[in-house]
């Protein structure tokens, strides 16, 4: 099987203020890491050895690599160092991959299910071809290459962006390919990675397109992270309540709930799935846990607190009387009592409204919250805020306009 090539090392500052303490790559969704549905996926698709490169506090992987290691997954890291962008990252670990041997390309902020890669492994061996690329339908995300496809099914020619393209495509790059082992020189040549994959084609190579029509979230943006979440739960076929986990016999639960290991669930509190409830976090009584909640180890969630359709990091603690909707909180955030996180969107008048953000609308926004932050008792944060990290709110605040990081 061949070698893949995961890249973690971009920067993140579209992710910020969530990604302030760590890559991107390693926020929490389900109790996995973002990178952990790459590495996971082509593991299950038989990939046996990996090379990841690391950037951006890349230090907060080695953990994460370790424990791979510890299973027998042959997997090094390489720096991404002063190289810059994604052929940065490529180039980087081009010494680990010889010129005669295909390999294969992963982004790390991919959350799609396992059965993406073994699409893409599939279509480049039953074409035959030298090569295959990922694509997807554009509405999902405009920041990737643009394949023209012809009739058989390979790609004709490959475009920077939609302006530059042929008026009749509608397939962007979705972060996997497999690629000949020659591209790397080939890229250092031409310096884009675009250009670089035109020229593979100028030069007779036949590359497939590996047409994914299922779900797929590049994870770039704080929001993005409420469509992978929502992903992850459609393909929810069961339901799983660790054996150490402590349910009040008046608690309720329903639907396709995930109550992790060393969970406490107090009086009275209704859980409604699908929803996910991370190792040691405590939900106290009469609290209303709904669909699409993902709660992350270790947080507590106090006396009538209602949740829905949010990702929350671990150590978060939410006040007693508090609602979090359609909302990120970052890890260690503390939400004080009886705080609102406003959620549905309105125009000037007042009427209900959407947001577009990279292709998907949404109906309901409620707040991005950065890690360490302190939102006070009986603040109220309008829809679509996001809060920097390490702010502290003081009581009674309402929190109308983004709160950004602070001159130091």
């Amino acid at each position: 099987m061949m070698k893949a090539l995961v890249l973690t090392g971009g920067s993140g500052r579209e992710m910020l203020p969530l990604s302030k303490y760590c890559p991107k790559t390693m926020l929490l969704l389900h109790g996995k890491h973002v990178i952990e549905y790459v590495l996971d996926g082509l593991i299950e698709t038989g990939v046996e050895e990996f090379i990841v490169v690391t950037g951006h506090q890349g230090e907060k992987l080695h953990v994460l690599i370790e424990a791979y290691r510890s299973r027998g997954v042959n997997i090094q890291t390489v720096n991404q160092g002063n190289l810059q962008g994604i052929e940065g990252a490529i180039l980087s670990a081009a010494t680990h991959f010889g010129k005669d041997k295909p390999f294969l390309l992963a982004y790390g902020d991919i959350v799609a299910p396992p059965k993406f890669y073994h699409h893409l492994l599939n279509s480049y061996i039953n074409t035959a071809a030298d090569g295959a690329i990922s694509v997807t339908l554009i509405g999902k995300s405009q920041e990737f290459g643009i394949a023209n496809i012809d009739d058989r099914g390979f790609i004709k020619t490959i475009s920077p962006d939609p302006s530059t393209g042929d008026n009749d495509t509608n397939y962007i790059f979705a972060g996997a390919s497999i690629l000949p082992g020659e591209f790397f020189e080939i890229l250092s040549e031409e310096v884009k990675l675009t250009k670089a994959l035109a020229r593979v084609l100028k030069e007779q190579r036949r590359i497939c397109a590996s047409v994914w029509q299922d779900e797929w979230i590049d994870v770039g943006y704080g929001w993005d992270l409420l469509a992978a979440n929502q992903d992850i739960f459609k393909g929810l076929d069961y339901a799983r309540i660790h054996k150490s986990a402590k349910i009040s016999p008046s608690a309720h639960i329903s639907g396709l709930a995930l109550i992790e290991e060393g969970v406490t669930i107090d009086h009275n509190a209704e859980i409604v799935g699908p929803c996910f409830i991370g190792k040691n976090v405590y939900i106290g009584t009469n609290s209303l846990i709904r669909e699409f909640s993902c709660i992350g180890m270790n947080s507590n969630i106090g006396y009538s607190v209602e949740v829905k359709n949010s990702v929350i990091q671990s150590n978060v603690k939410i006040g007693r009387l508090s609602f979090v909707g359609d909302s990120i909180l970052g890890e260690n955030v503390t939400i004080g009592s009886g705080v609102t996180t406003m959620n549905v969107l309105r125009d000037d008048e007042m009427h209900e409204s959407t947001q577009e953000i990279k292709g998907r609308k949404y109906h309901k926004l409620g707040a991005i919250i950065g890690p360490n932050s302190v939102i006070g008792s009986n603040s109220v944060i309008k829809p679509y805020v996001i809060i920097d990290a390490d702010q502290v709110i003081p009581d009674g605040t309402v929190i109308k306009a983004n709160i950004p990081k602070k001159d130091s």
